[in-house]
């Protein structure tokens, strides 16, 4: 992760991508097979801030509201959090940037890189691209993929299934791995890369984390556990984004600015930070949703996966491998790292309580997974967590279910034949890992 304010221009410059390029036949790229001749290393900090901005826009606020962490209290928000709201058309906008402004600007890049030779950033390309279609197909399930990003060539694309998109996300990851282990190319990576500043060997770290999530969905305990050990070894090496200041902040600083009053905390969340007398961290995030919060900054670190995560994932399966002490250590460690990242005290006051640390051998993984809970505030893959484990026990805010995915983009349905108008019931369709 860097500090990257030099970075103030392209920010802008992605925000006016995602406001004016057409995916299908815009200025923009309006031919693929054809790009433009940017150089790779003005593509790079703008689609790897496009991630960012997803990530930290769209999915954390879907995400985080359906796993009940922020709640929608007005306007559209409000519908959207009585899943009423929740419309193909809603989505629109989490697609589009997910094909045109990431996936579609990394493919123009690998040419690029694979046509000189710049196996780092071919690495990078790599990891980013998988970290991407893992973050879209755990919301949507079946996605365009092998026959994807051909513009007007294509535009009914067919639908991989989730599986095959897991197992190629398995394959680049490995492959990305190979390729920072080896020689960089003619041209390395530097200060255009805005997570690691082309550091190779903490790009490896996080394909292992990334890894490591995809086999945990996977339900390979093992093989996740053992990724994530090879991943990293401090919140130092966390894969984020660190955003400037207020004239290019983080997204939910954006958001409360702009909607002010539309989420706020969610009592779920507060009830069981109460319960385990976890008022320090609660002081922290438990605010008032306005410009004046004090997680919710500008300058906000937006983090993509964590050593906290990690930290978690090594808990739940070493528990679920039977081995308690590893999973105690990592337990404790991933609180540790909660209450630093959310910047409270008292963390040792906090586990000395016996419901928060009731000892190795009688760790639960409801114990886990509530504090990976409150740990991963505003992180999408509490959203996955919840659906994987029961973990916390949400009661629906209306009906009788939880919705278990997102619906498709309205754009799809309206352009794809290959899709169907109603084909997607997001209460009871269940993704491919989650059935």
């Amino acid at each position: 992760m860097k500090i990257v304010s030099k970075y103030i221009a392209v920010f802008t410059l992605v925000l006016a991508f995602a406001a004016c390029e057409n995916f299908i036949g815009g200025d923009i790229n309006a031919d693929p097979n054809n790009p433009s001749d940017v150089p790779i290393s003005a593509q790079l900090p703008a689609f790897q801030i496009a991630l960012a901005d997803v990530y930290g826009g769209a999915f954390s606020r879907f995400n985080c509201m359906l796993s009940q962490q922020v709640e929608g209290v007005a306007r559209q928000w409000r519908s959207f959090n009585q899943y009423t709201g929740l419309t193909a058309n809603r989505f629109d906008a989490a697609w589009t940037n997910v094909y045109e402004n990431i996936l579609n600007e990394i493919e123009i890049a690998r040419r690029s890189a694979l046509a000189s030779d710049l196996n780092h950033y071919k690495g990078i390309l790599d990891i980013t691209e998988a970290f991407t279609l893992m973050m879209a197909t755990d919301v949507w399930d079946d996605m365009p993929y092998t026959e994807a990003l051909q513009g007007i060539d294509n535009t009914s694309p067919t639908f991989d299934s989730q599986e095959s998109i897991y197992n190629s996300t398995m394959s680049m990851l490995d492959d990305a791995i190979l390729s920072l282990n080896g020689a960089p190319g003619p041209v390395t990576p530097g200060s255009d890369d805005v997570f690691y500043g082309g550091n190779a060997q903490s790009w490896i770290l996080a394909a292992q984390a990334i890894k490591a999530r995809g086999l945990l969905h996977m339900k390979d305990y093992m093989g996740a556990m053992e990724a994530a050990q090879a991943s990293f070894s401090s919140s130092a090496d966390n894969l984020a984004f660190q955003y400037p200041d207020a004239n290019a902040a983080g997204q939910w600083y954006r958001f409360n600015r702009d909607r002010t009053g539309d989420i706020e905390f969610h009592p779920t969340l507060r009830g069981i930070m109460l319960g385990l007398n976890d008022t320090m961290r609660l002081k922290e995030i438990d605010q008032i949703f306005i410009t004046d919060h004090t997680y919710m900054v500008p300058d906000f670190l937006q983090e993509l996966i964590t050593y906290r995560e990690m930290q978690f994932l090594i808990a739940e399966c070493a528990f679920r491998n039977g081995n308690n002490a590893a999973a105690h250590e990592a337990y404790l460690n991933g609180i540790e790292a909660s209450f630093a990242r959310m910047g409270a005290d008292g963390f040792a006051d906090y586990v000395a309580q016996q419901e928060v640390d009731p000892g190795e051998g009688n760790l639960t993984l409801e114990d886990i997974m509530t504090q990976k809970y409150i740990a991963m505030f505003l992180q999408p893959e509490t959203y996955s967590d919840y659906r994987r484990t029961n973990i916390p026990d949400l009661a629906p805010v209306s009906g009788s279910n939880v919705p278990v995915r997102w619906d498709y983009s309205a754009d799809e349905y309206l352009f794809n034949s290959n899709l169907t108008e109603g084909s997607v019931d997001f209460f009871t369709d269940r993704v491919w890992w989650n059935r």
